[in-house]
């Protein structure tokens, strides 16, 4: 935290402008130096920038943020200079030449905000998915963690706990003395209201996971039921083999696609059959065991087969994921064949065919990005902590807390720790590299 650090936070290459970021203690030094001017906070200066020896660098813009009015929290210097290989190149060399400065490591900008309190460790999830968004739905999402959403109801939640623990410390150094039952209603009262708001964000079926990680979807069926052909026609170019011959796709193909806002990964998998090789046997293991991964699957059966109901009942029974059943080549299908209530009947070489599997799909995909609730979990992380926290609130109710006020307080102790660590105020050493070595260099 001594170094001044320095970074190219604009892509490398020859563009029309580069934007370098200088933090630490040296960078208003560094900005006089450039120019021979001393530089005003939050002020543009457009500047020529000279090296040592009094040689032009460029024709710049600088802008200096005192500390603590940064993005980092101490002083912050941006060089907005012409972005050619030799200039991006000669400012990098000066700035490696200044004594106290380095190149910034990974991630360390934004590492630097958090230590000094600019940002707390749900904010920087939220920045790093930004950085990484690639749908409408995952921009609006990771937004919003990035102007504290989470943080806000987070610290809500472990202020109304801290307020709960302060009332029941009355019972203790109180206890020799009555009380109004009052304090004992109101430890009550919000102890079930705090359980049912954790509970809320908890039963979210995974929306901001899946809108963060992407909607994983398996075509699962027997040999020649359409699968290929259903995910070149989504993704809208021949990503998969599609041929006449039985066990053509053996291993499993995906692409990722864009629908609705969510980022679906859609997986082509091996036709299930009795009789295959040893490898083709292998494939079909893989495509059982990505249809329970899988958070949703499309069953295609193929309908020129005079029992396909029953052939796709038996691949459909060890299937755990939800499932959309769809029955393909309507058109070959023999005239006294009855449909099943649960599938749709589509043939993929028309285009209405098509367009059902495309409305379904889509259709799914709407539930979660048009869902009216707030999405606050978009990590793993997120659902342990206010996991344990909500375990923590319904393990004190077992206690009797005017008898065992310390039990109880406790495991609200437990609850309130819980929420602090998620928000990174305590005890997260052990992910911080994990999280900031995710980051480019200049951010």
């Amino acid at each position: 935290m001594q170094d001044t650090i320095f970074a190219l936070a604009t892509p490398a290459g020859q563009s029309a402008i580069a934007v370098f970021r200088i933090s630490g203690a040296q960078a208003a030094v560094i900005g006089t130096r450039l120019s021979g001017k001393t530089l005003t906070h939050r002020q543009a200066q457009p500047t020529l920038i000279h090296d040592e020896d009094g040689q032009v660098l460029d024709d710049v813009v600088l802008l200096l943020f005192k500390s603590p009015q940064s993005a980092t929290g101490e002083d912050t210097l941006e060089i907005h200079c012409h972005g050619s290989l030799s200039v991006t190149s000669a400012v990098s060399s000066y700035l490696s030449r200044q004594p106290f400065v380095r190149p910034a490591a990974p991630g360390e900008f934004t590492k630097r905000a958090f230590d000094n309190g600019k940002m707390d460790l749900t904010e920087i999830e939220g920045l790093a998915d930004l950085i990484d968004s690639q749908t409408e739905a995952q921009r609006r999402q990771a937004l919003g963690q990035l102007k504290g959403h989470l943080r806000k109801q987070a610290e809500a939640w472990r202020d109304e706990i801290i307020h709960l623990a302060a009332r029941l410390e009355s019972l203790i150094d109180f206890s020799d003395e009555d009380l109004p039952e009052s304090v004992a209603e109101e430890v009550k009262k919000s102890r079930e209201s705090l359980i049912t708001s954790l509970s809320l964000v908890l039963n979210d079926a995974g929306r901001g996971e899946l809108i963060r990680n992407g909607l994983e979807v398996v075509l699962l069926g027997p040999v020649n039921a359409g699968k290929s052909t259903a995910l070149n026609a989504l993704a809208g170019r021949p990503a998969a083999i599609v041929a006449d011959e039985a066990g053509t796709t053996r291993d499993i193909v995906e692409v990722r696609l864009d629908i609705d806002g969510i980022s679906v990964i859609l997986k082509d998998t091996a036709g299930i059959r009795e009789q295959a090789g040893q490898v083709e046997t292998i494939g079909i293991d893989r495509a059982r065991q990505a249809a329970n991964d899988a958070d949703l699957v499309i069953l295609l059966a193929d309908g020129s087969h005079e029992h396909w109901h029953e052939e796709a009942e038996i691949i459909a029974k060890d299937v755990t994921s939800p499932m959309m059943k769809f029955v393909n080549k309507e058109d070959r299908m023999a005239k006294d064949s009855v449909l099943a209530d649960d599938y749709m009947s589509i043939s993929l070489h028309q285009e209405t065919g098509m367009s059902l599997l495309e409305d379904e799909l889509a259709k799914h995909c709407a539930k979660i990005n048009h869902s009216g609730a707030q999405v606050f979990i978009t990590r793993d992380r997120h659902r342990s902590a206010i996991q344990t926290a909500q375990d923590a609130l319904l393990a004190s109710k077992e206690y009797n807390f005017e008898i065992s006020p310390e039990i109880v307080a406790e495991e609200l102790r437990l609850a309130a720790h819980s929420l602090s660590q998620m928000l990174g105020h305590i005890d997260v050493e052990d992910i911080l590299s994990d999280i900031f070595s995710s980051f480019c260099i200049g951010k």
